[in-house]
């Protein structure tokens, strides 16, 4: 199921090149150790992180133009690049919703312009991080 919902904009499936990946609920931990028997301590906290990752397919400018206002609309903190987001969570069947940002690391590959505007993206790679 490719799905993913930034704010109240939905990735067009058609445009995500094949699904997307997720790493629901990952764990996170605080003082982990080892004991003096050598056992690994783990303290587990309650919040758990997913990643969301995806990579569309090469599309026109205006595709792009329209996916750039869908995201940029729905920012909660525009410095951020932030929004509450939907998607499929894969560990426990169903839709979950939480506060995501864009990585900041997004790289757009341009493949064709004209007077200096992009006419055309090649593949993208997108992932958003779970606050």
């Amino acid at each position: 199921m490719a799905y993913f919902k930034f704010g109240n904009y939905v990735f067009p499936e058609e445009l995500i090149k094949s699904g997307v990946s997720a790493k629901p609920n990952q764990r996170q931990t605080i003082d982990s150790y080892s004991d003096g028997y050598g056992v690994t301590q783990v303290n587990t906290l309650k919040h758990t992180k997913t990643q969301i990752q995806f990579t569309t397919v090469n599309m026109s400018g205006e595709k792009m133009k329209n996916i750039m206002h869908g995201i940029t609309s729905n920012y909660i903190n525009e410095l951020k690049r932030d929004a509450e987001c939907t998607y499929y969570d894969d560990e426990y069947q169903k839709k979950k919703t939480g506060h995501f940002y864009l990585d900041q690391s997004l790289e757009f590959n341009t493949l064709e312009e004209r007077d200096g505007i992009p006419l055309e993206y090649g593949e993208m790679t997108w992932l958003f991080i779970e606050y």
